[in-house]
């Protein structure tokens, strides 16, 4: 028997069903191929290609590094004392010496024979002094002879006069013949007077004359010695312990009076001169705290003098050390030194970002999502060193940035990272 079936009729609910099953498909297909397509709007970035840096909590020193070398504080110039010629040249550059040792040897034949001729002169002024000595003595022996043959002759005119003396008062001698008596006795004591004053006055003339002599050996004895001394400064010493930093002039060149022939150094009094950029020099005055690496340590001192004017670029600064220095401290050393300028306790900090100024806003991208995109804030910096930077605003300590050039991104709000 058949049974008659009824047509299902297609109603409007059971259509609505199929459709609705088919728009949410393709809906996550769309949702899908978004996903994994990147957005037009974000540009891509290699992470390789970036610098990031994490904003951290603690203690910023601001600070400024500068590259540098020892300079020495004692420095000894070893000059030629005289014209002469260099023989010898012992020591070379980056010599130890100390303060016997013999830098240069020099000769000078004009000094040579001045000395000789000196010694000569000393010997003839030797020879006219005992000449004017012996001829002293034999002066004071003939006018002694004088002098005694006066005395001698006076005594026999006394004689006489006090005879004729007798016999006047006799009335055996005339008066004429008395007085002749008596005046030749007066004549004889007088001739013993004037013999007596010219053996004095002799023996002063004597004297006089070999202290002239004696003068004049004195002063050739000391040309002697001055030229002596010339002679021996001839050979050219240090001086002073340290090392030899630069030789002036070469074997055999003839060299005048005051030519620098080495300079010397102080091995260990030493100071470093840093070049600071001169953008960073604002904030260095004396006194402040430095640290100056040598390469095998690190050794503190203080900013102490700071060159007025810069020179390519740089300005000189002059930083005391303190303390011990490293067994390859030397003059002219490469160091690399920090000058401190203040400490900023508890801020939060991130590297530099590239062309950051500080106290100024700028923007600068925060890694999101796990570091696959990252989103352009605005962060308000504050003060900084040449490395780290304070943030003011705007970024949580952990969070982390981009701190390399991104101004070719066109200040995207929203980067991702590949």
């Amino acid at each position: 028997m058949d049974i008659i079936r009824r047509r299902r009729r297609w109603t409007s609910a059971r259509l609505v069903t199929p459709a609705a099953v088919v728009v949410l498909l393709a809906a996550a297909a769309y949702s899908s191929v978004t996903l994994l397509r990147p957005r037009p709007s974000e540009p891509i970035v290699d992470r390789a290609a970036i610098v990031t840096d994490r904003a951290i909590r603690g203690d910023l020193i601001r600070a400024v590094r500068a590259p540098g070398t020892f300079v020495a504080e004692r420095v000894r110039i070893a000059a030629a004392p005289a014209d002469g010629t260099v023989d010898a040249i012992p020591v070379r550059v980056g010599s130890m010496v100390s303060a016997a040792t013999t830098i240069a040897q020099l000769s000078d034949p004009d000094l040579d024979a001045a000395v000789i001729d000196a010694r000569a002169q000393i010997v003839a002024a030797r020879a006219e002094l005992r000449s004017v000595q012996v001829e002293a003595r034999a002066s004071q022996l003939d006018k002694a002879a004088t002098a005694n043959a006066a005395v001698a002759d006076f005594r026999q005119v006394r004689e006489q006069a006090m005879r004729y003396a007798d016999l006047h008062a006799q009335g055996l001698v005339s008066d004429y013949e008395f007085k002749v008596a008596q005046i030749k006795a007066g004549e004889a004591r007088d001739t013993i007077e004037f013999d007596r004053r010219k053996i004095d006055v002799d023996a002063a003339d004597a004297q006089a004359r070999a202290a002239v002599a004696q003068a004049r050996i004195a002063q050739l004895m000391a040309a002697l010695g001055a030229k002596e001394a010339q002679r021996a400064a001839l050979v050219v010493r240090a001086g002073a312990s340290g090392v030899v930093q630069s030789v002036s002039v070469e074997r055999g060149a003839r060299i005048a009076a005051g030519t620098q022939i080495a300079r010397i150094v102080g091995q260990r009094d030493l100071k470093a001169t840093l070049e600071v950029p001169e953008s960073e020099i604002r904030d260095v005055v004396p006194g402040l705290s430095a640290t100056i690496d040598t390469q095998n340590g690190l050794v503190r001192g203080h900013v102490m003098r700071i060159d007025p004017a810069a020179e390519n670029g740089a300005v000189a600064v002059d930083v005391a050390l303190e303390g011990a220095l490293p067994a390859n401290a030397r003059p002219d050393l490469h160091v690399d030194g920090t000058i401190e300028f203040e400490r900023l306790r508890d801020v939060v900090s991130i590297a530099r970002p590239a062309n950051a100024v500080d106290n100024t806003t700028i923007g600068i991208y925060r890694l999101v999502d796990g570091g696959t995109r990252a989103l352009r804030v605005q962060v308000r910096l504050g003060r900084g060193s040449l490395d780290r930077v304070e943030v003011r605003s705007d970024l949580a300590p952990g969070a982390t940035v981009i701190v390399s050039d991104t101004s070719a991104l066109n200040d995207a709000t929203a980067l991702r990272v590949q």
